[in-house]
């Protein structure tokens, strides 16, 4: 997983994609302050593992995210969200930035 600085965002949209490299697929995740653009955390993973909770654990060691609300873009980011104590909401306009 690759962080940048720890940060304090008010705001923060997450996203995943499948790509399949020598055969077999995995998952990428990026998160993005919504405000300063930048970029929180990328990270990559396998099969086998509960992804979308595993990155936003990881993204609750380094940043300051207690208080940040999480725009996202389905239901199991909400139930993700709710297990880890974070608040969350589906939000399909301001997403476009991790979109692209």
């Amino acid at each position: 997983m690759i962080f940048l600085r720890p940060a304090k965002p008010s705001q923060v949209t997450i996203d995943e994609i499948a790509v399949k490299t020598n055969g077999d697929w995995s998952w990428v995740y990026a998160a993005i302050n919504l405000y300063s653009r930048l970029i929180l955390a990328v990270a990559v993973f396998g099969r086998g593992t509960d992804p979308a909770a595993a990155f936003l654990h990881k993204l609750t060691e380094k940043h300051e995210i207690s208080e940040t609300v999480f725009l996202v873009d389905g239901y199991s980011y909400l139930t993700v969200l709710s297990r880890l104590a974070l608040s969350g909401q589906l939000h399909y306009v301001d997403r476009n930035l991790i979109e692209k």
